[in-house]
């Protein structure tokens, strides 16, 4: 079927093949990936191909599933390795093709032919239906309506030198080149670049437990990722990148993200239509808000199709082409010479367009502010940027931590600058003192002269894994810098400063230079604080030097550093550390007490759950075992439960349990465990800073004997529970203090509730949103509430009958 990328490489391999054979031979395609392994997105082993093809020949299926296991560099994402195989592709055949039409339409055209090549044929071939399909989208965009597909496509199947000759005669001849660009380019980001949808809406994100507030962003949506904009994103050849976009941030789908309709948002400053939700939890979890109702079914529609196909290992668009090509097959076999009904381009668009491309080169500066590009989103805390480095799998974790291992020679879990120095040699890096002392400051970000684990993962993280990062920009601030440091103090003065721009740099004005060392608070600069310069107030005078640098790309032992970084890790076998653990504690492994009669009553575990270097941790770090599955408190199940909200400000709806609900509720001792479950936690071991979206007071509140009768039930219409947008703090001053509930609706509907107990002094998190009550509490509270937002109280009503109804309060077991 079409609809795969990994086609590419059939069509470069047959354009290479003077055999001409008939089918994908196996020699040839290791040749093709042999030269492949230049990309540091591949990691060819000539054994690992040997024992994946033992045939002759090789099979597409086969071929894409060596790619994904065994081809792709661990860490990599498949789609990086997927673009790379399909750019080398481009360069080996590109030379051989004929064509009227513009290089890079021509490369767009058959990127695009790549989706459509019918899999595992060789010679690769389009199918007439599928050739006949893009035909007809070329013509409508065109405006050749009068034209029709059948008069071009005679054969049954064509080469895609064949579909661009027949193309170009049938539909570009009598067209302009601009036509040709914009309707190339209009296919192209559909079935290549894959934008689904293009639009503003408000957005909210929360991590942890706090939400950010309500900001407007330009949205991109793909079926990889949801990026967020400052500014519009204008429709382009190519990925639009961190600097010239202003990209924000990103929500990443997986086959697990949930998505859930929400009713619009009320709150002080902003009143929200068309909200939605998706969330990773406990990752990341997005609320949108659009024009209206509307507008939001249509996201709801294209954002339930990516997580499906997800699901389902495919894409939107590959599920469009194998449908067609399945419905084309079978009117093929019938011989039905009925006309195939044809998408018209404009609504295929807005349906299912496709995702952006990656950037293929990767960018130093902005080309507009002239700042060097930071890689990593930042955090700004205390006026100190934080650079966060990306997620790592479990293996990749695992190889870095093996390689520290390795440069620790006396096994103290730092690294001081000799253990550095000799791990530089090691590499075959002949570096003077001074460069070795300024790679090792590089590293050593907080001036200990001792390397940390953390900090030597944060650096391979950033400037070795990390796809957006580049080493060519570190290494020419580098060098800048160490050219600039005439005396070889490891820092910089204003003098040394100033006479060295001064010299790279004849067009800069004295004021610029001035200028730049205004937020510098001490006589000497370090190279942190010469880097926090490139990407501030030096950025004028000193990125056209360092622009300079980098283009002349002189050759240097500050140039190999990253490189043999990378080979190192490379070779890194990820059971080198199980390995060095199992040695390092082999005593507690093979731990055994006995007692009295001789008998074992005591034993170690068969492995270490984990290896802790010295360093500083926050203790929930250290105690959060990911190795356990999480608890679940003891909870009702309850099906069939209807919230009916109440329409009316400040009157209470009604939450309608069924006829088989027992109102008994099972209680929990609450840990920070089991409150998880809920979306809550002790505020005590919660160490994330949360975002408060409204003006909130502390205040203690007492519950005095006979609360629940005398004003719940007698006064306020029953008991009930509730939800709000606000966030509470409840905290129990006294000994006996009742029960907390909490509760939540499940993906199936399902209603899932428990009643907490809560130790004496410990405080309890409620982030907005969450379903709670504390109709049940006794004795005196701290507690942290606001009335800047309406709260969604329902009053618990029970179906004691058909037709009949009547309120109740929970009991509890």
């Amino acid at each position: 079927m079409p609809g795969e990328q990994l086609t590419c490489v059939w069509q470069a391999i047959y354009a290479l093949d003077r055999l001409n054979s008939v089918n994908m031979n196996k020699d040839a395609m290791k040749l093709f990936l042999t030269h492949a392994a230049q990309y540091e997105s591949i990691h060819f082993s000539e054994r690992k191909y040997s024992d994946t093809f033992s045939g002759a020949t090789v099979k597409f299926n086969d071929f894409k599933e060596y790619v994904k296991k065994h081809l792709r560099e661990n860490g990599v994402a498949y789609s990086k390795t997927c673009s790379d195989l399909e750019e080398m592709s481009w360069n080996n055949l590109k030379s051989g093709l004929k064509s009227k039409l513009e290089t890079g339409d021509v490369y767009k055209l058959w990127r695009i032919s790549n989706r459509l090549v019918k899999e595992d044929t060789y010679p690769p071939v389009v199918f007439r239906e599928e050739a006949s399909w893009l035909l007809e989208k070329v013509l409508s965009n065109l405006g050749h309506n009068l034209k029709s597909s059948d008069d071009a496509f005679r054969e049954d199947k064509f080469t895609f030198q064949e579909m661009l000759s027949i193309m170009e005669d049938f539909a570009f001849s009598d067209t302009s080149q601009q036509q040709i660009n914009t309707c190339i380019n209009d296919l192209y980001m559909w079935l290549v670049v894959e934008v689904m949808k293009k639009s503003k809406v408000y957005k909210r994100t929360k991590k942890q437990a706090n939400w950010t507030n309500w900001v407007k962003r330009w949205c991109v949506l793909t079926p990889q990722h949801l990026r967020y904009y400052g500014t519009d994103v204008k429709a382009s050849t190519r990925v639009p990148t961190k600097a010239d976009s202003n990209q924000k941030g990103e929500f990443t789908f997986t086959k697990n993200t949930k998505l859930e309709s929400l009713v619009g948002y009320s709150g002080v400053v902003k009143n929200l239509q068309g909200r939605f939700r998706l969330a990773n939890v406990p990752v990341l979890e997005m609320e949108i808000a659009v024009d209206d109702e509307n507008e939001k079914r249509a996201w709801l529609s294209d954002l339930e199709e990516i997580i499906q196909c997800l699901r389902d290992n495919t894409t939107p668009v590959q599920k469009l082409l194998k449908e067609r090509h399945l419905k084309s097959m079978a009117a093929r076999e019938r011989k039905d010479g009925t006309n195939k009904q044809v998408e018209d381009i404009e609504s295929a668009l807005n349906k299912t367009k496709l995702r952006a491309e990656r950037q293929s080169k990767k960018q130093f500066f902005d080309d507009t502010s002239k700042n060097v590009v930071k890689p990593l989103t930042s955090e700004k805390t205390n006026d100190k940027v934080q650079l966060k480095r990306p997620s790592l799998e479990k293996e990749s974790a695992e190889k870095i931590k093996a390689m520290f291992m390795k440069i620790d020679t006396n096994g103290n879990g730092l690294l001081d600058k000799l253990e550095f120095a000799n791990f530089l040699k090691g590499l075959g890096l002949n570096m003077s003192e001074k460069e070795s002392n300024l790679v090792f400051k590089s590293v050593d970000t907080n001036k200990s002269e001792q390397i940390t684990f953390e900090q030597f993962q944060n650096y391979f993280c950033v400037h070795i894994m990390n796809e957006t990062e580049t080493a060519e920009c570190v290494n020419a601030m580098r060098k800048a810098f160490l050219e600039a440091d005439r005396d070889g103090s490891g820092t910089l003065n204003f003098r040394e400063f100033t006479e060295f721009v001064w010299e790279k740099n004849r067009s800069a004005r004295m004021t610029k230079i001035l200028k730049s060392f205004a937020n510098i608070t001490t006589d000497e600069i370090s190279f942190n604080d010469f880097e926090k310069l490139v990407s501030g107030s030096g950025a004028e005078v000193l990125v056209p030097i360092l622009e300079e640098e980098i283009e002349r790309g002189t050759d240097s032992s500050l140039n190999d550093f990253e490189d043999r970084l990378q080979k190192v890790y490379k070779d890194t076998e990820a059971d080198e550390l199980a390995t060095y653990i199992r040695q390092r504690w082999d005593k507690f492994a093979t731990f055994r007490r006995a007692g009295q009669t001789g008998s074992v009553v005591m034993t170690g575990g068969h492995g270490m759950v984990a290896d802790i270097v010295p360093g500083e941790y926050s203790l929930i770090d250290l105690a959060c075992f990911s190795d356990l599955p999480p608890l679940e408190p003891k909870h009702k199940v309850v099906k069939d439960t209807q919230w009916l909200s109440s329409t009316i400000p400040g009157k209470s709806g009604k939450i309608i349990f069924p006829l088989e609900f027992d109102k008994q509720v099972p209680t929990e001792q609450a840990t920070s465990e089991l409150l998880r479950y809920y979306g809550c936690s002790f505020a005590d071991s919660q160490q994330e800073k949360i975002s408060l979206l409204f003006r909130h007071g502390i205040q203690d509140f007492t519950y005095e004997n006979g609360y629940l009768e005398k004003y719940v039930t007698a006064t306020n219409g029953g008991a009930g529970i509730e939800k709000h947008d606000f966030s509470h703090l409840d905290c129990p001053l006294s000994e006996d203090s009742g029960f907390f509930i909490l509760a939540k609706f499940v993906d199936n509907g399902d209603f899932h509730i428990t009643a907490f107990r809560l130790p004496v002094r410990h405080t309890l998190y409620v982030p907005g949103g969450v379903i709670h009550c504390n109709d049940y509490l006794k004795g005196t509270w701290r507690t942290m509430l606001s009335d800047e937002t309406d709260i969604d109280h329902v009053h618990l009503t029970h179906v004691v009958e058909k037709g009949h109804e009547e309120k109740f309060r929970f009991s509890f077991t």
